[in-house]
């Protein structure tokens, strides 16, 4: 199942999102560190977890800015969360039922690549049409990833996604919450990792699609959970 993306930048988050989501849009003119929303691209608006993707990619951005990295799975684990705890924003976002990062569940992940979105969409609780939908989406994403080269194009595959999850008023709450989560990942991490050009010092661009599928995985607890387990998975898998 090798195939997928990643590597970023982008910047902070809004304000903390509730699950009603006909409460999103606020915010429009807000500054990303130094950008404004109207810099559009890979930013999408209309998801109300827009900012989980962005963090995400802020987060990796310091990963890999931290030096000595480790190259054990706990290691990985153990920074990533390091990295995530000194983040103001990721604070913000994150609950008192938090779940953290274990080296066990990174080398499960590692131990069974082939199955894992099998695993992870099977054990969700979404409904069956959000699975369905999800697996799809993401199967879909890969061949996209892999074919197509003008980034816009591979951003709006995504976008137009985000907007029939929104749209679908036969999807429950939680269905959305997870599904918007993963797509605001892997919209920000599959852009730029096709817009930026690779640095010397970056790693591959290329990642597993493990990395999207771990931020469904932890979309299931949480926000929190979703940026730090993809972002786990993904430097792992790199």
């Amino acid at each position: 199942m090798k195939n997928i993306y990643s590597c970023l930048l982008i910047l902070t988050f809004f304000s903390s999102c509730n699950n009603d989501l006909d409460t999103v849009k606020e915010g429009a003119a807000t500054t990303i560190g130094h950008r404004t929303i109207s810099e559009t691209l890979p930013l999408n608006t209309s998801n109300p977890y827009d900012y989980v993707g962005q963090l995400h990619d802020e987060l990796f951005e310091s990963y890999y800015a931290s030096g000595n990295l480790p190259t054990s799975v706990s290691g990985i684990a153990n920074r990533v969360e390091a990295i995530a705890n000194e983040n103001t924003q990721f604070n913000a976002i994150k609950s008192s039922t938090y779940h953290a990062v274990s080296s066990e569940r990174l080398q499960y992940i590692l131990d069974h690549k082939s199955t894992y979105l099998t695993d992870v969409i099977t054990a969700s609780s979404m409904t069956a049409k959000a699975k369905l939908s999800l697996s799809t989406f993401i199967n879909s994403l890969v061949v996209v990833f892999d074919t197509e080269t003008n980034c816009d194009v591979l951003y709006q595959f995504v976008a137009d996604y985000e907007t029939e999850i929104i749209d679908d008023s036969l999807l429950s709450v939680k269905d959305k919450q997870i599904m918007l989560t993963t797509t605001s990942i892997a919209r920000h991490s599959a852009y730029l990792a096709k817009k930026k050009p690779k640095r010397n010092t970056d790693p591959d661009w290329t990642i597993l699609i493990v990395n999207v599928v771990a931020a469904a995985d932890g979309a299931e607890f949480g926000k929190a959970e979703a940026i730090t387990l993809a972002l786990a998975a993904g430097i792992a898998t790199n």
